[in-house]
């Protein structure tokens, strides 16, 4: 799943932190200085002096001295920043996180997230070479989902004649079916091609699957290929009960039909249904039994308060996949019925006020303030 710029911000907290601290920890303590200085005369002069050791001892005391990072003003300026980030994330349960920019939970347009784009330069030098840019309109395909590719030929004479033979293969060989590719609005280098996989044989439908595409452009044969992943569900999210608020949270229960046991991961994407505004991202997890189960979202006021939204609400952009158990080497997708949830608003007056604490997250905060605002002049 992607993570939001939040998480990554709060790991970055937690690695600067952690070096700093090895860093401090690890600096060699007066008593061991003084022990190395104090070393007889005698048995420095059969120590081996390096030629860096030689001209280190030409250079001025000040040069000698190796920089501090914790006298770096630049330096406490970015633990500091990193703290700012870290404490307005922690303002939120992990689970119940606003949407800071919206960039990073937009949804790919089809055909955004898998296009692979090549030149094919005719010799070296070549300034204007062709390209091939081909694509699926998704990565991860479900059992009964109708796969869709295109291709567009860009850099070709306008008088060019473009053909393609295309080739649907995974891990068990090719699919002995047709990928007929077809000029898109009658534009001769713009093609599109669909396979409904309801008609492939189950048994070469495998994890990982490639489209394999021979693109003749007059008498030139140009090869690409574009990959994608095919599964059947482990679960599937068919809707939602209506939501309703316990505390400081608003709850939304999916309704899941799960058709593997096991210990399940949900994250969605809850907007102003109003504004198309991303709000929050939400997730939770939990273990499911076979048949049809409950897997509830917490949105919490605080989060709600901060993008000013009382609703009414629609999620999206659902990602659920099953955790790898014991003897199993990969997580299993699964899927949604509907590409969108409508949910039921309430107003702010409902929730409790009660803010969310993570005492954990106010230590880091507070080792990285002090951390950032240590002197030029104190003991290290």
């Amino acid at each position: 799943m992607k993570k939001p710029a939040v998480f990554i911000c709060t790991a970055a907290a937690i690695g600067l932190a952690l070096f700093a601290w090895w860093f401090y920890d690890n600096k060699p303590s007066p008593d061991v200085v003084k022990e190395i200085s104090a070393k007889p005369a005698a048995q420095k002069a059969k120590e081996p002096a390096s030629s860096a050791a030689v001209k280190q001892q030409d250079l001025p005391a000040e040069l000698n001295q190796e920089p501090d990072p914790y006298e770096s003003e630049a330096f406490k300026a970015q633990i500091q920043q990193v703290a700012d980030l870290y404490e307005e994330s922690s303002k939120y349960p992990i689970n119940s996180q606003p949407v800071f920019d919206s960039s990073a939970v937009a949804e790919p347009e089809p055909f955004e997230f898998t296009e692979v784009d090549l030149p094919f330069p005719e010799k070296a030098g070549d300034d204007t070479p062709l390209r091939l840019a081909a694509a699926t309109d998704t990565y991860q395909y479900f059992q009964g989902d109708v796969l869709q590719a295109r291709l567009q030929v860009m850099g070709a004479e306008k008088q060019a004649f473009v053909s393609v033979d295309a080739i649907l293969s995974g891990a068990n060989g090719d699919i002995p079916l047709p990928l007929n590719f077809h000029p898109i609005n009658d534009n001769p280098f713009v093609l599109g091609a669909q396979l409904d996989t309801k008609l492939v044989p189950p048994n070469l439908l495998t994890t990982e699957m490639q489209v394999k595409l021979t693109v003749t452009v007059d008498e030139r044969e140009l090869f690409t290929s574009v990959a994608f992943r095919y599964a059947v569900p482990s679960a599937q999210i068919v809707g939602a009960q209506p939501s309703y608020v316990n505390g400081a949270n608003l709850v939304v229960p999916l309704q899941v039909n799960v058709g593997q046991s096991g210990y399940y991961f949900v994250r969605a994407i809850m907007d102003d249904a109003t504004t198309g505004q991303p709000l929050i991202e939400l997730q939770n997890e939990g273990r499911l039994q076979a048949g049809n189960g409950i897997l509830s979202l917490h949105a919490h006021a605080s989060a709600l308060k901060r993008q000013g939204s009382e609703g009414p609400y629609l999620l999206r952009s659902f990602k659920l996949y099953r955790g790898a158990e014991a003897q199993e080497q990969f997580d299993s997708p699964g899927s949604s019925l509907q590409p969108q949830i409508a949910i039921q608003g309430h107003p702010f007056s409902s929730y409790s006020n009660d803010a969310h604490v993570d005492k954990q997250a106010q230590e880091r905060i507070t080792f990285l303030r002090d951390l950032g605002a240590l002197g030029n002049d104190q003991e290290q």
